[in-house]
């Protein structure tokens, strides 16, 4: 009995070896396999847009201070400008308010509404004190309009010249034969002629009209003919288009509509200098001017060339 008890004995240790060395063999085999790892994401590029620092008006020029850039993923860029430098010194087409990504449509380059005859609207901006302004159409002539010399951008001063007629001034004869009208006499009525500066440093918004030319439809299968480069050519109309406070549009408007004779002068591009001027009559030219009258001046007016 003792000894085959041992046996036994013997051939469970072998046993427990055995299946021990199993296990060690499939445990150290599982070990060997490399672990999975997920695959780390590529950071997506981000690209620095405009942003608005401040407040800006609609109609206003945008200054430097007033914009910044802030980054972005490129995923998520729209329709935004990419540098503050597109945007400086042209015009807001909108107001943009403060944290606002700015976008390509909400600005408009001054010169391209005017060249271009782009929405006028987008480019009236306020004068140089502040004072909201109206866009006017004033039709001109060659002789009265600085021989077609005037642009786009400009600034003109307005000239006005009234004739005034006296009905009453007494007279030693009778100047007509008694009618209905003037039972004894007529008086013959005396011109006088009067000439003044109107307006100042008016900026010209336009020359010419607003109409845009509609592109002629090119037929399904035909290709588009090359554009032709042509020579720029000064801008000459006798329509402008002025920029004016309401109340010196109305000075215009009366201007015009009172019989006044209307010139514009041209000023030299930086000249804004307001000036003082004195009516001129023919009393003030013969003054100035030390100019000899006849015997009887009150008897004699100046007659206009035909």
């Amino acid at each position: 009995m003792r000894r085959g008890g041992t046996i036994f004995i013997v051939v469970g240790v072998l046993l427990a070896l055995g299946t021990a060395a199993v296990a060690y063999v499939m445990l150290a085999g599982r070990g060997a396999q490399p672990e999975r790892t997920e695959a780390t994401p590529t950071p997506e590029t981000k690209v620095p847009v405009v942003i608005a620092l401040q407040d800006i008006p609609a109609y206003t020029d945008i200054p430097a201070d007033a914009v910044g850039t802030r980054e972005i993923p490129e995923s998520k860029l729209a329709n935004h400008l990419l540098a503050p430098e597109a945007i400086v010194g042209r015009r807001a087409a909108r107001t943009i308010l403060r944290g606002s990504f700015i976008m390509a449509d909400w600005i408009v380059d001054p010169e391209a509404v005017a060249q271009k005859g782009l929405n006028a609207s987008l480019n009236i901006a306020p004068d140089r004190e502040g004072r909201s302004r109206v866009a006017m159409a004033f039709e001109t002539s060659e002789l009265l309009g600085v021989a077609g010399a005037i642009q786009n951008g400009d600034f003109v001063d307005i000239l006005i010249s009234y004739h005034f007629t006296d009905r009453e001034e007494e007279q030693l004869a009778p100047a007509a034969p008694a009618s209905e009208e003037c039972p004894i006499w007529c008086p013959e009525p005396t011109d006088i002629l009067v000439a003044q500066l109107l307006l100042q440093d008016t900026e010209v918004y336009r020359v010419g009209p607003w109409l845009i030319p509609t592109p002629t439809p090119v037929p399904e299968g035909e290709e588009a003919p090359a554009e032709e480069v042509e020579e720029v050519q000064p801008l000459r109309s006798n329509t402008l288009t002025l920029l004016l406070t309401q109340q010196d549009a109305l000075v215009v408007k009366f201007a015009r509509e009172s019989g006044a004779t209307i010139d514009l002068v041209l000023r030299g591009r930086d000249d804004h200098t307001s000036v003082r001027t004195e009516t001129v009559t023919m009393e003030y030219v013969m003054t100035r001017f030390e100019i000899i009258p006849p015997t009887q001046p009150l008897r004699y007016v100046p007659v206009a060339s035909q």
